[in-house]
C-alpha cells in the first residue's frame, strides 16, 4: 500500500497534518504534490479570512496541541501578503532532490510561520529558514527561472490528481492498493499521529 498526499504549505490543517504525514512516510511511501491552493493568487490576508483562519487555528489547538505563537496572531493574522508559492517552491526542490527528507522539513519550516511568527510568503524569510535547517543549496536555487517552472508543473499534476479523485481542499490523503484508489479521511493525519498508519490500515480493511 502506498499513498498519494495532496497539500498547501500555506494549509492551517496541513500544519495539523504534518506529524502524522510524516509518521505515515516513515513506513509507507508517500507522493507528495502540492495544489497551489494559496500559490501566485496575489491573496492578502484581510480581517475576514483572519478570523476565519483563526477559528481554525484554535480547533487544530485544541485537536493536535500544536502551538500557534502570540507573535503569529499579532505579526501575521493583522494583514499582509498570504502567498505559499516561495513554500512551494523549497517543497518542490525538496521532494527533487531529497524527498525523504521533505515531509520533516517541510513540519520545521511551518513552525516559521505558525511559532516565530514570520511572513513564509516571502522568498528571503524561506530561504533564511532553509538554510537555518542546513539546506543552503536549496535556498540559493529559490526563484531561479527553472524553479519557479518545475514548481507550477508540479501544482498543475497536484491539480490533476485532485480532479482525477474529486478532492476539493486539502489536505487530501488517497490510499493506493492493488492499482485501487480509495480517499482517506485526512483526520487519521491529525489524531493518534503515533498510530497513524495503523489506524489507516483498519480502516481500510
Amino acid at each position: 500500500m502506498k499513498f498519494l498526499y495532496l497539500f498547501d504549505p500555506l494549509c492551517g490543517w496541513c500544519y495539523a497534518s504534518s506529524k502524522g504525514i510524516a509518521n505515515l512516510a516513515k513506513t509507507h511511501q508517500v507522493d507528495v504534490y502540492a495544489t497551489g491552493l494559496f500559490a501566485n493568487t496575489g491573496k492578502m490576508m484581510d480581517e475576514q479570512f483572519a478570523n476565519y483562519a483563526g477559528a481554525n487555528d484554535t480547533r487544530i489547538s485544541q485537536l493536535t496541541g500544536l502551538p500557534f505563537s502570540e507573535n503569529y496572531r499579532q505579526l501575521l493574522l493583522k494583514g499582509g501578503a498570504f502567498d505559499s508559492f516561495a513554500l512551494t517552491q523549497a517543497c518542490f526542490l525538496l521532494n527533487q532532490e531529497t524527498p525523504n527528507e521533505l515531509l520533516p522539513t517541510f513540519a520545521q519550516l511551518q513552525k516559521l510561520r505558525y511559532v516565530d511568527g514570520l511572513n513564509t510568503s516571502d522568498v528571503d524569510v524561506v530561504k533564511n529558514g532553509l538554510i537555518a535547517l542546513g539546506k543552503t543549496q536549496i535556498a540559493k536555487r529559490l526563484g531561479d527561472d527553472e524553479v519557479i517552472s518545475g514548481a507550477n508543473a508540479w501544482i498543475r499534476q497536484g491539480r490533476v490528481l485532485a480532479h482525477q479523485f474529486q478532492i476539493n481542499g486539502v489536505p487530501s490523503l488517497i490510499a493506493e492498493i492493488d492499482g485501487k484508489f480509495v480517499n482517506v479521511l485526512s483526520q487519521f493525519l491529525y489524531q493518534d499521529t503515533q498510530n497513524v498508519a495503523e489506524n489507516i490500515e483498519r480502516f481500510l480493511a
